[in-house]
């Protein structure tokens, strides 16, 4: 982990601690925080100059692009994955306000029914290329959330429907090899696929084509995270790939799906944790903007 993305994190929890001390005692605390934070995690298994990725989904392009955009930035995001319509000028706007601030900006999007039609995702892709040759404020690739399971007919289509996702992962990477794609992943996709003549779990198919997979290891603890990831992990750093956790903040699906019962600082506390087990280079990122924003402290 970079310094300054343990910085940021020290800043998050600084905050937290906080936040009813006066302005100016509160900085200096703060910035002792900071240090000491820094160098309790100096144990941790990264290189100090290697890019981490921190990012959060906003799936909403009707947000508060101030409000939002300013808390995400204040938490130490580097990568946000944008989910919009409009290729336009306001995009454009949001990306440069992002750029000045060193956040990258991929493309997101996702519907399951693409896995039985993708004319519209192929829509949208090309409205993409459209869009980055008319922009100088570009986007640094495309994030897709498409996931097998949201089909009504999952279960009587489960085989098909995962090995539709790995074709058309391919498909895409063949169509557009210069484009960076991302695809988030639940963490028990571990069916057996038969693809282009080999038989393998589907997320190793998966991070075999992905430029980054994202993993959507939704526990409410650093410990549960790695062991429902671990897998995954193992197979990456096999295959020179990176991989990025995905930590949840609102669910209906009990308690230890997200942090939505914990609350923001048990959250910071436990992605401190996750840093120190994750390998170098490996990533986490936050689902999503606005119930992270509404967290409780």
């Amino acid at each position: 982990m970079m310094i300054g993305e343990i910085l940021k994190v020290g800043n998050l929890v600084g905050n937290m601690l906080l936040n009813k001390v006066g302005d100016l005692m509160k900085n200096f605390l703060k910035i002792i925080f900071s240090v000491i934070l820094a160098f309790s995690l100096c144990s941790c298994n990264c290189s100090v100059f290697e890019y981490r990725t921190f990012g959060v989904w906003w799936w909403d392009d009707t947000l508060d692009s101030g409000k939002y955009f300013e808390f995400a930035k204040d938490n130490g995001v580097n990568e946000i994955y944008y989910c919009s319509d409009d290729f336009d000028e306001n995009t454009s706007q949001f990306i440069e306000k992002a750029k000045k601030e060193n956040i990258k900006v991929y493309f997101l999007a996702g519907e399951y029914e693409w896995l039985s039609d993708s004319s519209n995702l192929y829509n949208k892709i090309n409205a993409y290329v459209s869009y980055q040759k008319k922009f100088s404020n570009k986007f640094s690739g495309i994030h897709l959330d498409i996931e097998p399971h949201q089909n009504p007919e999952f279960d009587n289509n489960r085989e098909e429907l995962i090995s539709n996702l790995i074709k058309l992962a391919n498909s895409l990477k063949n169509k557009y090899p210069d484009i960076t794609f991302d695809y988030d992943l639940p963490f028990w996709l571990n069916d057996e696929i038969s693809f282009n003549g080999q038989n393998k779990e589907a997320y190793k198919h998966m991070i075999d084509v992905a430029d980054r997979v994202f993993l959507m290891s939704y526990r409410d603890s650093a410990d549960a995270i790695y062991e429902v990831s671990k897998d995954e992990i193992e197979y990456a750093q096999s295959v020179d790939k990176v991989l990025v956790l995905g930590l949840e903040t609102k669910s209906n699906e009990g308690d230890k799906v997200s942090f939505q019962e914990e609350g923001k600082g048990y959250m910071y506390s436990e992605i401190i944790n996750l840093w120190k087990l994750v390998p170098s280079g490996f990533g986490v990122t936050i689902h999503h903007i606005k119930s992270w924003y509404d967290l409780s402290e």
